[in-house]
């Protein structure tokens, strides 16, 4: 017994699926090489709409910046005047600063292998029997020259000079000690200097007695002549020895 077929064949799930009363988004095939990669397409109002949000998070992402960059400048002035409190100078800083830096570029990896590298060179420059011979015919150089009639002369001669120089100095401030002290002690000076302290004695007094203002000049020009007058009437007993 055969099975009644009907005219209108039933459509399969497959079809069902892009039926053209469902509402899909419209999609646009981009050929990238050997793939296809499929492309949203926005409408006008879609596209505005999502425009919109991402001004939105434009302005609040800014606004934090803002916040952020205000508290942070507060968090600076704060930290600049902690450090002044401590006595802590911008000159000082600047040489931690500086002393960090390096100790940061010591111990970097790149300086490490750079100071091996340096490290190997040299173990393998020293080891090689030119260095070795020049390291040698240096040392002999140097021996036979420390050794010499001439060198030996040389050291010598500059020992005994610089300790001639030596007792000249000495000698020369001992004798300028001593004559300054026969100065200071001899007649003549302890006489003259008793006359400056007289003469000085007597203006004072006849200042203090007069009322006049020109009399400090006027008593010291005339005790000044009386000085005179006696140094030359009165001959030396002693001379000053040099």
């Amino acid at each position: 017994m055969s099975t009644p077929t009907s005219d209108t064949p039933d459509k399969s799930a497959d079809e069902h699926l892009y039926d053209s009363s469902l509402n899909s988004p419209s999609y646009e095939t981009v050929e990238t090489g050997t793939v296809s990669v499929p492309v949203i397409v926005e409408t006008p109002e879609e596209r505005a709409e999502r425009l919109k949000l991402l001004q939105e998070e434009l302005e609040k992402v800014e606004e934090e910046i803002v916040t952020l960059r205000q508290v942070l400048g507060a968090k600076v002035r704060r930290a600049a005047e902690i450090k002044r409190q401590m006595g802590i100078t911008p000159f000082q800083e600047f040489k931690q600063d500086l002393q960090h830096g390096f100790k940061s570029i010591q111990d970097s990896d790149a300086m490490q292998k750079t100071n091996e590298r340096l490290t190997h060179m040299k173990e393998r420059i020293t080891s090689t029997s030119a260095y070795q011979k020049t390291n040698e015919k240096i040392h002999d150089i140097n021996d036979k020259i420390t050794h010499s009639t001439a060198y030996q002369k040389t050291s010598s001669a500059v020992k005994t000079a610089s300790e001639k120089t030596s007792a000249a100095f000495t000698t020369v401030g001992s004798t300028v000690s001593r004559k300054l002290s026969d100065v200071r002690n001899s007649t003549a000076f302890k006489s003259m200097e008793e006359k400056v302290g007289g003469a000085v004695a007597n203006v004072k007094a006849k200042v203090a007695g007069s009322k006049s203002e020109n009399n400090f000049e006027e008593a010291l020009i005339e005790e000044t002549k009386g000085a005179n007058s006696e140094s030359a009437e009165s001959k030396p007993d002693e001379k000053i020895p040099l």
